[in-house]
C-alpha cells in the first residue's frame, strides 16, 4: 500500500495546489482554459505516444471490456432502481436522491485526467492500452449512453415519429462530438494506426508530443483541483443533500471498485496484470467534474453531482491504494 501511495501521492499533492489555486483571483476563470488544453492538446499527445509504443498485436481481451462495462452498468442501474424506489415513497426530496444525478455520481469516474495518468504510474507504460481503452469504454457509457437513455425515455413519453427522430439526432450530435471529432479519440486511433503500421513519425513531431504529452498529468491535476471551490460552496451553503453525497461517494469509492476485482476474479483469470491494474484503477477514480456537464444538460441540477465530486477527490487518496492492494 505504502509503495502505491508513494506514487500517486504527487498527483494528489498537484490536486491541492490546483484546490488552494482555485480560492485565488487571478484563477477564478483558469478553469475553462486549463480544461480545454488538457482536453484538447496535452492528453491526446500523451496518449498518442502511449499507444504508438503499447503491444496492440497482443489483442484486446474481451474479458476486459465486458468487465469494464459490465460492472459500472450494472452499479448505475441498481443505483438508479433503488433511486427510484425510494422517490417513490416520498423520501427522495428529503434524502436528495434523485435517480439520474445519483446514478451518474456512483458510476462516472475521473478516468481521463486523472484514470491515464494512475493507470501509467502504477502499472507502467505496458498498460497505456488498456488505459485508453478504458477510459474510451468508460466515457461512451455515460456521454452516449446515458443522454440516449434520457432521450428514448422522453420519446416515448412524446410518442409518435418526432419522439424517434429526436433520438436519432441526438445520437448523431453524441456519436460526432464523442467520437468523430474527439481529440482523445483521434489520438488514440492515431496512435494505433502508427503502432500497427510501423509508421516512422519524423523526430520534430515526435520530440514535441512527447513534451506536450508531458504537461498532461500535471495541467489535469491542476485542473481537478479548481473545480473543488464551487463544490465546496454548495456544501457549505446546505443545498446539497449530505445523505446523496454520502450514498454516492460510497458506492463510486468502495462498491463499484470491489465488484470490478469481484468480476476480475470470477471472469478475469486469463488477464494480464496490466489489463487488471486499468480495469480496477478506471473503477476506483473519484467522481469527473465533467459528469456535471451532462447532469446540467440531462437533469439540471448539478449540486449533488459537484459536491460529490468534492467529497470522492479528497477520499480517493485513501481509497486507491486501499482498493489497489485488496486487488493485490
Amino acid at each position: 500500500m505504502l509503495s502505491v501511495l508513494s506514487t500517486i501521492a504527487p498527483m494528489f499533492v498537484l490536486l491541492g495546489l490546483g484546490m488552494i489555486a482555485g480560492f485565488a483571483p487571478r484563477f477564478r476563470s483558469a478553469q475553462a482554459g486549463l480544461n480545454a488544453f488538457v482536453f484538447t492538446f496535452a492528453l491526446p499527445a500523451f496518449l498518442f505516444v502511449a499507444v504508438t509504443n503499447a503491444p496492440i498485436r497482443d489483442g484486446v481481451p474481451l474479458a476486459f471490456v465486458g468487465i469494464s462495462l459490465g460492472a459500472t452498468a450494472l452499479v448505475y442501474a441498481l443505483v438508479h432502481l433503488g433511486a427510484f424506489l425510494v422517490r417513490g415513497r416520498g423520501s427522495a426530496g428529503r434524502a436528495g436522491l434523485a435517480p439520474g444525478p445519483l446514478a451518474v455520481a456512483s458510476t462516472y469516474g475521473n478516468v481521463g485526467y486523472l484514470g491515464v495518468p494512475i493507470v501509467l504510474s502504477v502499472a507502467g507504460p505496458g498498460a497505456a492500452l488498456g488505459a485508453a481503452l478504458g477510459q474510451l469504454l468508460h466515457n461512451l457509457l455515460f456521454m452516449v449512453g446515458y443522454p440516449l437513455l434520457k432521450s428514448i425515455r422522453g420519446g416515448t413519453a412524446r410518442g409518435g415519429r418526432e419522439g424517434e427522430r429526436g433520438v436519432w439526432r441526438l445520437l448523431w450530435r453524441l456519436a460526432k462530438g464523442s467520437l468523430l471529432l474527439n481529440p482523445v479519440v483521434l489520438a488514440v486511433v492515431a496512435g494505433a494506426a502508427v503502432n500497427l503500421l510501423d509508421i516512422v513519425v519524423p523526430t520534430v513531431l515526435a520530440a514535441s508530443f512527447e513534451m506536450l504529452g508531458g504537461a498532461a498529468v500535471p495541467a489535469a491535476m491542476f485542473a481537478v483541483g479548481l473545480t473543488i471551490k464551487p463544490a465546496l460552496a454548495g456544501m457549505r451553503s446546505g443545498a446539497v443533500s449530505v445523505a446523496g453525497v454520502a450514498v454516492a461517494s460510497v458506492v463510486k469509492l468502495v462498491a463499484l471498485p470491489l465488484l470490478t476485482i469481484l468480476a476480475v476474479a470470477l471472469f478475469g483469470g486469463g488477464l494480464a496484470p496490466q489489463w487488471v491494474a486499468s480495469a480496477v484503477i478506471m473503477a476506483a477514480m473519484p467522481v469527473s467534474s465533467t459528469a456535471s456537464v451532462i447532469v446540467f444538460e440531462y437533469d439540471g441540477d448539478v449540486r449533488l453531482v459537484g459536491a460529490a465530486t468534492l467529497v470522492t477527490s479528497v477520499a480517493a487518496l485513501v481509497t486507491i491504494p486501499l482498493v489497489l492492494s485488496v486487488a493485490g
